[in-house]
């Protein structure tokens, strides 16, 4: 514990160090683009403005990717970790388990329902909240829950999975509700786990456990399942802070807490988890399995998925952004868990400002306006800030292997990382587009309109994307000529104005990722194909 706590603190201390650091190149930044220090000619109003704009993009992204890589370092520490007793069980408490299905395969719940009946708690009983529109999957899901002495319950319903868990959960008697989804299917002992860490710890309002993954058999998959084990390190952290988030299933709730689950909402277990954190309740992460799941099958699932996650992840900010500063100013939450809130809603619009970055330097670039920094660097402050870039990303990925391999998730292997970050690069570009309909209140769930999971016209948003990046790739050899021009070649009168710039590694890195996504797109559509969902099962 000492040990843990020692690393715990040296990885803050690092982190406030490089914190200040990039607060005194920010305010050095922009006096210098105000006073217009270190230009041959004054700066224009709008060469100062995009100057002010792609200074800001820099500092709010590395900000919040410095945030992430220190999280993530936590997590591998598994900070604020509680040991409980498996022996001290009372065996009063009981668990109403709810298990929602929509046009499931038959199949695929019953192997659900096989593993609570191999659950070493018996305590407990299990629920299946049924809203399909397919009335022969409706019978057959009926005869598998009752052979499995699980209580079957139906109910037509068009607002979704949150509207049907509030069917349910007045309807049961349990003192805890434990959600999981279809294709989870749970751990022996983990209802055990969830009993004994409740009783033993009445200052948990919610338990949330990883879960591991049973079908990764290709490279879209490690990146599927690494991406979620990401996601797991980081509520490892969450723990010390108090922000733990509910994702959806293997989770248990404190009946008074599980109700009502927020409905309209694309991600209804994120609004919950903030609906709890902003009253004061706390959650706990348990980092062991508590069930096996499977990952989607496909890339056009698996991107559908997304979408829906990212959308109703960024519109958090839309709903709460006024609740979490009245709370914080108030005193009811404390900054830190207002900020773990904005910055896990706001993760994805800093995975991709890279791409909004890459947009106002080719501005500045086109129009030959200079790009004013920390002046006394002179060309050094690109070289210190790629170089931070860099170790920060470094961590990141280094953290997430290493919470991978050790968290048994998966069968990780070392070699398979450059894949996860192979997909990571070509398919970060298609998640602009659901972070900024969250941000503008894109994010309802409208019953008969919105779908669950829609199908993405990915071809059609790739194709745009390549051009985009073949765009970038000219900009990549145009500003590697104009920097020859600046600093080698003493005749450039055929080719253009000398200007010198550094942009040139930073449009090649966009023009490689965005050039290539529709081949990408094409060989991964064509390679990884579906085994069990079809269709009908995937998109409603």
């Amino acid at each position: 514990m000492r040990k843990q706590l020692f690393f715990s603190r040296a990885n803050h201390i690092v982190g406030y160090l490089l914190y200040s650091f990039i607060v005194a190149y920010f305010i050095w930044s922009l006096i210098n683009i105000i006073l217009n220090i270190g230009t041959h000619e004054p700066l224009t109003v709008g060469g100062m403005i995009l100057n002010i704009l792609a200074l800001l993009v820099e500092v709010v992204s590395f900000f919040i990717a410095l945030y992430f890589a220190i999280q993530l370092i936590d997590g591998v520490l598994r900070v604020g970790e509680v040991s409980y007793d498996l022996e001290a069980l009372t065996g009063k408490t009981k668990i109403s388990v709810i298990v929602p299905i929509h046009n499931v395969q038959p199949f695929v719940l019953e192997e659900t329902l096989i593993g609570f009946t191999e659950q070493t708690y018996s305590n407990y009983d299990v629920w299946v909240a049924d809203d399909s529109s397919d009335e022969k999957l409706r019978e057959q899901c009926k005869q598998i829950s009752e052979k499995h002495n699980a209580i079957y319950y139906y109910e037509e319903n068009d607002r979704f999975k949150a509207h049907m868990l509030n069917l349910v959960i007045p309807k049961i008697d349990g003192d805890i509700v434990a959600f999981f989804d279809v294709d989870h299917i749970p751990n022996p002992g983990i209802l055990a786990k969830f009993a004994a860490i409740m009783e033993q710890y009445p200052e948990f309002t919610f338990i949330q456990a990883k879960f591991g993954f049973r079908n990764v058999t290709n490279f879209l998959h490690v990146w599927e399942a690494m991406s979620l084990t990401q996601q797991f390190c980081s509520e490892n952290a969450r723990r010390k802070i108090g922000t733990v988030l509910y994702s959806g299933s293997t989770a248990c709730f404190r009946r008074e807490s599980a109700y009502p689950i927020p409905e309209g909402k694309m991600t209804e277990d994120f609004d919950h988890s903030v609906n709890l954190i902003m009253d004061g309740k706390k959650g706990y992460f348990l980092d062991e399995i508590g069930s096996m799941s499977l990952v989607p099958e496909t890339m056009a699932h698996q991107i559908s998925q997304l979408f829906r996650w990212f959308t109703g992840q960024s519109g958090i900010m839309y709903d709460y952004a006024g609740k979490l500063i009245k709370r914080t100013i108030q005193r009811k939450l404390k900054f830190r868990q207002s900020l773990d809130i904005v910055f896990s809603s706001l993760l994805v619009v800093a995975a991709t400002s890279f791409y909004f970055l890459g947009v106002f330097y080719a501005l500045i670039y086109l129009l030959k306006i200079p790009l004013v920094r920390a002046y006394v660097l002179g060309q050094w402050w690109l070289v210190i800030i790629l170089s931070l870039t860099f170790v920060i990303y470094f961590a990141t990925i280094s953290a997430t292997t290493l919470y991978t391999m050790k968290s048994a998730t998966f069968p990780l292997k070392i070699w398979y990382v450059p894949f996860f970050l192979l997909f990571g690069s070509f398919t970060a570009p298609f998640f602009i587009i659901p972070a900024f309909k969250g941000l503008m209140g894109k994010h309802k769930m409208i019953p008969g309109k919105t779908q669950w999971n829609k199908k993405i016209p990915i071809y059609g948003i790739g194709v745009v994307f390549n051009i985009i990046g073949i765009f970038f790739l000219y900009l990549t050899v145009d500003s590697i000529l104009q920097q020859l021009c600046a600093t080698i070649l003493t005749n450039c009168t055929l080719y253009a104005v000398p200007y010198e710039n550094f942009f040139f590694s930073l449009f090649a890195v966009i023009g490689f990722t965005l050039g290539f996504i529709l081949p990408f797109l094409a060989i991964s559509m064509r390679v990884f194909k579906p085994k069990i969902y079809d269709e009908k099962h995937i998109y409603h």
